[in-house]
């Protein structure tokens, strides 16, 4: 779960995550699905109700979208916060992974 920007409208998403509507998190309770682009999985292109391919998470917003004609919005503004991994080793296994036994 990140906070996230689309089109100038603050939202979670859960990245590559199909989230149910009722798993909804407090605040945000209109769920949306993005879409990828097909040539550039990382780059976020349209906020539909639901997306089966070239999907890139789901986003739920404080308010609901009001879709166009074609039953999609164009993702023209995107950010998202960036989360770092951190991994916790033993002594031994890090000895191990770079053979300083």
């Amino acid at each position: 779960m990140l906070n996230a920007r689309i089109n100038d409208i603050d939202c979670i998403v859960y990245y590559e995550e199909r989230i149910p509507p009722e798993k909804a998190p407090s605040g945000y309770p209109y769920m949306y699905q993005i879409r990828h682009d097909e040539d550039d999985w990382t780059r976020p292109v349209a906020l539909e109700r639901l997306v089966i391919v070239n999907f890139f998470g789901t986003a739920f917003m404080k308010e609901p979208i009001e879709f166009d004609s074609n039953g999609y919005i164009e993702i023209k503004r995107f950010s998202m916060e960036k989360q770092f991994v951190q991994f916790k080793l033993s002594g031994a296994v890090f000895e191990n992974m770079f053979c300083l036994h």
